[in-house]
């Protein structure tokens, strides 16, 4: 959502000190430390095409029933290289990244549900085997500036809808001037994500996969998924109605009978399913919310600093050290940029810090009790998975299988 260019600095710039209070000895300490920060040059951006200016894809009318296919974003991952595992701070850092696989999923869930062309979109912290289409990320950049996203979509069947790699730029206008929070001060609303262009990209690839599909696939696989689920309580009853094919992809090799008694129960069962995701869902959407005003602060913050690192890097590289004209004015202006931008990236490291002080109470309350269940999500919702097929077979003694 690239609208702006380069942010100026948010910092003020020091008046330039006049040439007597400078040495010799200043001087070549001046030209030594404007040679390392040329050297700190930003990390190049290796990725896809920026995706641009992009219109979510809003159904005026909800679709038909079998259209409406329910969604699972699982919690994304993260891939950290090794440059940002020895950085200072990495542990501080690392726990930020954390963080965003949590918030990320349900910024992306947010614009499914927006564009009103699914059914239910959950955020899960594993697979599940109840969903209809499933989205798993990895974060590959976020800077606040930049934000990477790999994606892999993949039905119940096994078919892979999506496998790209998303890249969107934000710029200072796709943040406000203030830095509380993404909110306009006129009428107090949430500003759009400086990356939704991102997670609309995503929305209206999705859509345009489900499009090519025509309504008898559809059904398919709604019926497909069904006969899954039952397959995870019950391998046993209804695991061989499901097989590879040629592809590997899953098919329904025959449907059971309307009246198989078994049926019934596995659809009470799911309906404690669905209840139970979606109290977790209700859990991810409230961490966001309790996350937002802190992330907005953070990521805006980070947005600027690399901004400025690479106007460090581009007043280096335009000859604004001593291989440039040498004088005075040019020497004091390029000391000026290095103080402060030492003082930025010594405030950012403390600013994450405070990050991390500022989220840990709302991520910890998403690990508290769920249903009786104890752990952290992850866990209890596998903790769940057991206690259903448990459940199930104490209610199905004595049924044919």
């Amino acid at each position: 959502m690239q609208r702006g260019g380069s942010a100026a600095m948010r910092v003020p710039i020091l008046r330039h000190l006049p040439p007597r209070a400078f040495g010799i000895p200043a001087l070549l300490l001046l030209a030594l430390l404007l040679t390392a920060c040329a050297q700190n040059q930003p990390a190049a951006v290796v990725g896809p095409p920026p995706v641009g200016d992009v219109t979510l894809n809003i159904a005026a009318q909800t679709p038909s029933e079998e259209r409406l296919l329910n969604i699972g974003v699982q919690v994304f991952d993260t891939r950290a290289t090794d440059a940002q595992l020895t950085q200072a701070g990495a542990a501080i850092f690392a726990e930020i990244r954390r963080v965003e696989t949590h918030y990320l999923p349900v910024v992306l869930r947010n614009a499914l549900v927006s564009s009103n062309q699914w059914g239910a979109v959950r955020v899960l912290p594993e697979t599940d085997p109840s969903v209809d289409l499933l989205i798993q990320g990895t974060i590959l950049r976020s800077d606040g500036a930049n934000l990477i996203l790999q994606i892999r979509a993949s039905d119940s069947s096994g078919r892979e809808w999506l496998n790209k790699t998303y890249l969107d730029s934000a710029g200072i206008l796709d943040y406000p001037e203030f830095v509380p929070s993404l909110r306009d001060r006129s009428t107090n609303v949430n500003l759009e994500d400086p990356f939704q262009d991102l997670h609309a990209q995503i929305a209206n690839d999705l859509l345009a996969v489900r499009e090519s599909m025509d309504a008898q696939a559809l059904l398919a696989l709604a019926q497909l998924t069904q006969i899954k689920y039952a397959g995870d309580l019950s391998p046993e009853a209804f695991g061989a109605l499901l097989q590879p094919d040629a592809q590997g992809l899953l098919s329904l090799q025959r449907l059971p009978a309307s009246n198989e008694p078994l049926l019934e129960h596995v659809a009470q069962i799911r309906a404690r399913h669905l209840v139970f995701i979606d109290t977790i869902d209700e859990y991810y959407d409230a961490l966001h919310a309790d996350l937002k005003p802190t992330y907005d602060v953070w990521r805006q913050y980070s947005h600027d600093q690399v901004a400025e690192e690479e106007d460090s890097a581009a007043s280096a590289a335009g000859g604004g050290t001593l291989s440039g004209s040498g004088s005075f004015e040019s020497l004091s202006q390029n000391y000026n940029r290095y103080k402060w931008a030492k003082i930025f990236e010594q405030e950012f490291v403390a600013l994450a810090s405070g990050f991390v002080s500022e989220t840990a109470p709302a991520v910890l309350k998403l690990s508290e009790n769920v249903n009786g269940l104890s752990g952290p999500v992850e866990e209890q919702y596998l903790q769940w998975r057991v206690l259903l097929r448990e459940l199930f077979e104490v209610e199905t003694v004595g049924l044919p299988r």
